[in-house]
């Protein structure tokens, strides 16, 4: 049926469009699945092959880290066996050093042999520099005789320079000639010098002596002018001394008269000063007067006023008279009725005693049934204590002995144990002393000092080295290294 209109065309085509579109999705769709299941099956192939080598790997890798963890187990172990070795051995260094440095043979054994050492050491020096000087006396003849051919071979070449010396000897000798000549022309020249100079230094004088005649000549021509100037000046001075003379008395009268003007004026002032002492002197008699008759008015004054004083102190006193009878009076009748009251308290003291010397005497009574009580408790607390302190006692005795019979066992421990210690001190010492003298006695052999090896170290150095002495041969008699005439003298 085909399409009649636009429309139907259209609608046609987009559905096939869609039905192209759907089947195409639907094959990418079944691609995309394919591509999926494969990729996921490539992908449990490879999960599968990884794990089988990983587990390869695993595997390879334990084997080697069991390998390789054996190795090192047995590498610690050996490091810790060589570990303990050295442990060991710098122990016993140690311990063989201590030894050695507290024990006191042992450290004269030591020093003994270090001086054998240092003994050793120099006699070695010495055959040293005795086989040096030996070789250097060697060398030196050995050059000596060098120099003596060389000697004899070089006899032309001194010849030939003994004739060199001689000429050059002529030579010097003409130098010298030549030498002395210049000399003796020099000194000629230096004469004559010296004639022309002294005659250049005696005019100089001559000149000097004709200015010091000119200056002396000046000089007196000045003294000469000066003394004349001193003369007139001497009588110059002379004049002026007498016109001061004048003067001066001329000046002491003209003093004199002012003086005596001075004395008349001074007799005015002495009467005026005498006038005005006496208006001061009757002045002065007004006001004494008036001074007192002032005091015998004040004096008048204070008369009447004791009076009044007295007469007032009389009427006080008989007033109080009277307050002292009233207060007598008083004191008597407050008394009377103080002693009345007293009277009664000492009855009713009385009473009141005699009833609390009852009330004591049954508290006392009651107190001493107490205190016999508390006795009777006491003296059986007291027998209770003494049972128990001797049981006590007895506890402590057996316990004592108990103790002292452990500290003895303790005692007789320590002693063995110290008894053990200082046997294995001495056997380790020995063996210490055994391998100092197996390694150092075969070095030193016959630079020791006499009484260093026992006989019991002489089994000990044949082991290492060959030693053959008979060390139970008696000592060597040693001769006397004196004569004749010292025997003598040491006889006498």
């Amino acid at each position: 049926m085909e399409p009649k209109t636009e429309l139907q065309k259209n609608a046609i085509a987009e559905a096939r469009r869609r039905e192209l579109e759907t089947y195409q999705r639907a094959l990418d769709i079944q691609w995309l699945n394919s591509r999926m299941e494969d990729g996921r099956m490539g992908r449990c192939l490879a999960l599968i092959q990884r794990e089988a080598e990983m587990e390869k790997d695993f595997q390879e890798r334990t084997d080697h880290a069991a390998i390789v963890n054996a190795k090192a187990t047995r590498e610690a172990n050996l490091g810790m066996e060589i570990e303990k070795v050295h442990r060991e051995e710098a122990c016993e260094l140690l311990r063989r050093h201590y030894l050695r440095d507290k024990d006191p043979s042992l450290r004269e054994l030591m020093k003994k042999l270090q001086a054998g050492y240092v003994c050793r050491d120099l006699q070695q020096q010495i055959l040293h520099n005795e086989y040096k000087r030996l070789q250097e006396k060697s060398e030196q003849n050995v050059a000596n005789k060098i120099l003596q051919n060389c000697l004899y071979n070089d006899q032309e070449a001194k010849e030939k320079e003994e004739k060199d010396k001689a000429e050059k000897e002529r030579k010097y000798r003409l130098e010298l000639q030549q030498q002395l000549v210049n000399k003796h022309l020099q000194k000629q020249c230096l004469y004559e010098e010296s004639l022309i100079e002294k005659k250049m230094l005696e005019d100089i004088e001559r000149t000097i002596a004709d200015e010091d005649q000119r200056e002396l000549q000046q000089k007196r021509e000045q003294m000469e002018k000066c003394r004349n100037e001193m003369v007139t000046f001497k009588k110059a001075r002379d004049a002026w001394k007498e016109k001061q003379k004048v003067m001066v008395i001329n000046e002491e009268r003209q003093i004199e008269e002012q003086l005596k003007a001075v004395s008349d004026r001074s007799s005015a002032i002495v009467a005026e000063r005498e006038r005005k002492v006496r208006e001061k002197e009757a002045i002065n008699g007004r006001i004494t007067a008036k001074i007192l008759a002032d005091e015998a008015e004040q004096q008048k004054r204070e008369n009447i006023i004791k009076m009044l004083q007295e007469q007032e102190h009389l009427e006080k006193n008989v007033e109080d008279d009277a307050r002292e009878r009233d207060k007598a009076e008083r004191t008597k009748r407050d008394t009377r009725e103080s002693l009345m009251s007293q009277m009664e308290n000492r009855k009713r003291l009385a009473k009141e005693e005699k009833e609390k010397e009852l009330v004591i005497r049954r508290q006392n009574e009651a107190k001493m049934a107490a205190d016999e009580e508390k006795e009777r408790e006491k003296e059986r607390k007291k027998r209770e204590k003494s049972e128990q302190y001797s049981r006590d006692l007895r506890k402590q005795i057996e316990a004592n002995s108990r103790r002292r019979q452990m500290e003895h066992e303790g005692e007789e421990n320590r002693a063995k144990y110290v008894w053990e210690c200082d046997a294995s001190w001495r056997k380790e010492v020995a063996e210490e002393r055994k391998k100092i003298i197996k390694e150092h006695v075969p070095r030193v052999l016959g630079f020791l000092q006499a009484g260093v090896l026992k006989d019991e170290d002489v089994p000990h150095i044949r082991e290492v080295t060959d030693f053959t002495i008979d060390v139970t041969s008696k000592k060597l008699q040693r001769k006397p290294k004196c004569n004749a005439q010292c025997r003598i003298i040491r006889e006498y």
